[in-house]
């Protein structure tokens, strides 16, 4: 099946297709939202290419301008256009389905390159009238600058643990980071009654419908208290007051699996969250 670049003109018809398949979408259906299909200069920005089948959208693959590659492909694609459509540029990572990110992977001659994070982690998702908040006595609020050396901090340590980022590469993106989420209002900290900071979360992308949960984290000293759990179900609960209706996020171990099935979620599937040590340049087919 060919592919065309996408244009202005697409993206209606892009997000409608991305829609039916959205709880191994969110990144392509937010970048689109934010820059539209072709591309541009912000890091998240996606040019795109289209698979068509009588008249429709029916497959979408994508590389941001920071070098990830993302796709939604239910009917697949042949290794020799990827890798013609891709001939050319530094990959950073790859993002999507395991059943396609995988694939596609091979198909880029990527399989054996080394990676600073390879992981097929459990998909999970949750209709918001269906999420259970845990009694507590902590509250949520969002965070503000006043909160931005903690939070910087606390950013580190994620990166570091969840991310295997290196120390020195954690200290230098965790500011970005952490600036970036409080300009976009999607950092909230939970506290105890007395105002001691006990856990973060965030919105990796929000759409009308739907959100993405990312950046849990409960420092040290304070896990094992159901922090974690309850951060989220209350960022949940304020969402669905908004008319969100549904979440998804990926969890990064058995003890994150067992918090978010505690509120709702549902294990669905696999995503392949994929960040190669360095940028891998990607040769045409021949």
């Amino acid at each position: 099946m060919t592919f065309r670049p996408a244009n202005t003109e697409d993206a209606p018809a892009i997000e409608t297709f991305l829609r039916a398949h959205t709880e191994t979408s969110m990144f392509l259906r937010n970048n689109l939202r934010a820059f539209g299909p072709c591309g541009g200069d912000a890091p998240h920005a996606t040019r795109m290419w289209l698979q068509e089948c009588d008249g429709g959208v029916s497959g979408v693959l994508g590389i941001s301008t920071a070098g990830f590659v993302m796709m939604q492909l239910p009917a697949g694609a042949e290794g020799d256009r990827v890798r013609t459509l891709l001939g050319g540029e530094d990959v950073r990572g790859i993002l999507g389905a395991s059943d396609q990110a995988q694939p596609l992977r091979q198909m880029l001659g990527l399989g054996t390159a080394p990676a600073q994070l390879d992981d097929d982690e459990p998909l999970y998702a949750l209709d918001l009238d269906r999420l259970r908040v845990p009694v507590g006595d902590t509250s949520l609020r969002p965070a503000t600058t006043e909160d931005r050396a903690l939070l910087i901090r606390w950013r580190e340590e994620y990166l570091v643990e969840t991310v295997h980022f290196t120390p020195e590469d954690a200290i230098e993106t965790a500011p970005r980071d952490v600036d970036g989420m409080l300009a976009r209002g999607a950092l909230m900290l939970l506290e105890a009654p007395d105002g001691t900071p006990c856990a973060m979360t965030a919105f990796n992308a929000i759409l009308p419908d739907m959100v993405q949960i990312g950046n849990v984290f409960t420092p040290d000293d304070m896990r094992g208290q159901g922090h974690a759990r309850r951060v989220v179900a209350l960022h949940l609960k304020k969402a669905r007051s908004d008319g969100v209706e549904r979440a998804i996020l990926f969890a990064s171990g058995p003890a994150a699996s067992r918090a978010y099935e505690a509120i709702g979620f549902e294990h669905i599937g696999s995503f392949t969250m994929l960040i190669f040590e360095e940028a891998q340049h990607i040769k045409a087919a021949a």
